[in-house]
C-alpha cells in the first residue's frame, strides 16, 4: 500500500479548522485536474478523511499524512480491523465523511472524487454558474464539505463564518459583503433550516443582506414550507435541497433531480423508498452492506426515506421510512403533522412521532417547544388548554385521525450538529416525559 496517501483533517467551522479541510480537498481537485490531463500520473492515491475536529489533532497537511491502520485503529473500528491492511478497501474512494448519524450509528461512507466533482458541476449548473460560498456550516457533514469542494474545484475562495461557538446571524455580515463584493460572481450560502429562522428573526439588517446573495440553499432536513414562504416574502432567494452524505450532499433541487440525477420509488424491505442513481453516488459504505439496487444497468441507491413522485416529475420527500406512524391501522407521514403543528399559532417548533400505545398501536405524538410556556415543565392550566388547543387546531387543518392524542411540551428538540433532528435523542426524551406534567392526552 506503498502508493495509498491518506490524510485524516479536522472538520468544524473553525478558521483553522477549516484551512486544513479546504486545503485536503483542494489537493483532491488539483489530483483530478491533473489525472484528466494524464490517467497515468504518478502521484499516489490520496484519500482525505475530515473529522470530527475534537476527533482530531492540530496539525498541517504534512503531519495530517497517516497509515490506514493508524487512521482507523483497530480499538475504534473493529468492524474494519480485519479488512484495514487490504489495498481494495480504499479502491475509487477519494474522500471519507460520517453520515449524519441521525437515526442510528454513522456510517463512514466512501466517495469518489469523481462523484464530488459531478456534483459540484452540476450544483452550479443548475444555480447560477460558479461563485463564491459561504461556509456557515460543520465542514466535516456533507453540506460544509461541498461548500469547500465547489471552492476548491473552482479556484474562488469560500467565505467563512467561524460558527464554533454557535450560530450568530450577525457574523455573517462580513461573509455577504465578500461574497457580493464581485458582479461578476454569484454569492451563495448553504444552511440548515433552524439557521435560516434565526437569520430573518436577526432584523432588517441580516435580512438585507441575504438578499443580496444570488441563492440560499437549504438542506439538511425538510424544509417547512411556511417558512420558506416567509423567507421569499422578504426577497430572499431560496432553493430546497435533498439528498445525504451517500449522494455528495443534495442531489434533488425544489423536487428536481440534478443534471444526471435519476430518482425513483421502490419497495425494499416492506416500505417505499426514495432510490437515486447517476454519478454522484457514493462507491460504497467501508463498513457492511450497501444498499444499492442493480437494475437494467443502472445502479440505484436505496435511500431511508420515503416519498412520491408527482405528474410533473418533481419529488415530494415525505420523511425517514422508519419514522412512518401506524395508528390504529392509519399510515400516517409524520411530516404532514409536523407541517401542520408550525401553523399553530404559540408553536415555535415541533416534532411529530408514534409511541407505544396499547389501543392504538401507536399513539401520534409530538414535541411542541411554545413560544410562551412560563417554566418547564408547564403549568397544568397551560399544558391542559394548549394540548386541547393544538389537537384542535391540527384537526381543522387534516383530519381528527392525523391530530396528535398526546402533545409533550419541552423547551428544544434535540438536534446534531449537521442540524438535523436526533431522532434517537428525540424519541428517548419524548419516553422519558411520558406520562409526566409535561405531557397533554388525549
Amino acid at each position: 500500500m506503498s502508493d495509498l496517501r491518506l490524510l485524516v483533517v479536522p472538520g468544524g467551522t473553525s478558521p483553522a479548522s477549516v484551512a486544513m479541510a479546504h486545503a485536503s480537498l483542494h489537493k483532491l481537485a488539483e489530483l483530478y485536474e491533473e489525472r484528466q490531463a494524464d490517467p497515468d500520473h504518478p502521484a499516489p492515491h490520496t484519500v482525505v478523511v475530515i473529522r470530527d475536529p475534537e476527533l482530531v489533532p492540530p496539525s498541517s497537511l504534512r503531519t495530517a499524512a497517516t497509515t490506514p491502520r493508524e487512521a482507523f485503529p483497530p480499538e475504534l473500528y473493529p468492524e474494519l480491523a480485519d479488512r484495514i491492511d487490504d489495498p481494495a478497501l480504499f479502491d475509487d474512494i477519494d474522500l471519507v465523511l460520517a453520515s449524519s448519524g441521525s437515526s442510528g450509528e454513522p456510517r463512514l461512507v466512501g466517495l469518489s472524487i469523481d462523484a464530488l466533482m459531478a456534483s459540484v458541476k452540476a450544483t452550479h449548473s443548475v444555480l447560477g454558474g460558479p461563485g463564491r460560498w459561504i461556509l456557515a456550516l460543520s465542514s466535516h457533514h456533507i453540506a460544509g464539505a461541498q461548500v469547500l469542494m465547489r471552492a476548491a474545484a473552482t479556484e474562488i475562495s469560500p467565505q467563512i463564518v467561524d460558527c464554533s461557538h454557535g450560530f450568530n446571524p450577525k457574523d455573517l455580515l462580513p461573509a455577504i459583503a465578500g461574497a457580493t463584493s464581485d458582479p461578476s460572481l454569484p454569492g451563495y450560502l448553504s444552511l440548515v433550516p433552524t439557521q435560516l429562522v434565526d437569520c430573518l428573526n436577526a432584523g432588517d439588517e441580516v435580512v438585507s443582506a441575504l438578499a443580496r446573495l444570488h441563492t440560499i440553499l437549504i438542506g439538511g432536513t425538510r424544509l417547512d414550507p411556511a417558512l420558506r414562504q416567509r423567507a421569499e416574502d422578504a426577497g430572499l432567494t431560496i432553493v430546497e435541497s435533498f439528498g445525504m452524505t451517500e449522494t455528495c450532499g443534495g442531489c434533488v433541487y425544489d423536487g428536481v433531480p440534478l443534471p444526471g440525477v435519476m430518482v425513483r420509488t421502490l419497495d425494499w424491505e416492506g416500505a417505499t423508498r426514495i432510490a437515486i442513481a447517476g454519478p454522484v453516488l457514493l462507491t460504497r459504505y467501508l463498513v457492511g452492506d450497501t444498499p444499492f439496487h442493480d437494475e437494467a444497468g443502472t445502479r440505484w441507491f436505496i435511500s431511508g426515506d420515503t416519498g412520491v413522485i408527482d405528474a410533473g416529475g418533481r419529488l415530494k420527500v415525505l420523511g425517514r421510512a422508519d419514522d412512518m406512524i401506524i395508528s390504529g391501522g392509519l399510515n400516517i407521514p409524520p411530516i404532514r403533522v409536523e407541517d401542520a403543528l408550525k401553523n399553530v399559532a404559540g408553536i415555535k417548533d415541533a416534532w411529530a412521532l408514534g409511541l407505544d400505545d396499547e389501543k392504538w398501536g401507536q399513539a401520534l405524538s409530538c414535541l411542541v417547544v411554545p413560544e410562551d410556556a412560563p417554566s418547564f415543565p408547564p403549568p397544568p392550566e397551560f399544558v391542559e388548554e394548549q394540548g386541547h388547543r393544538i389537537r384542535e387546531a391540527v384537526s381543522s387543518q387534516i383530519g381528527r385521525p392525523q391530530a396528535p392524542r398526546r402533545v409533550i411540551f419541552v423547551s428544544s428538540i434535540p438536534q446534531l450538529s449537521s442540524g438535523k433532528v436526533d431522532r434517537i435523542a428525540a424519541r428517548q426524551l419524548a419516553e422519558s416525559l411520558t406520562g409526566t406534567e409535561s405531557e397533554w392526552r388525549r
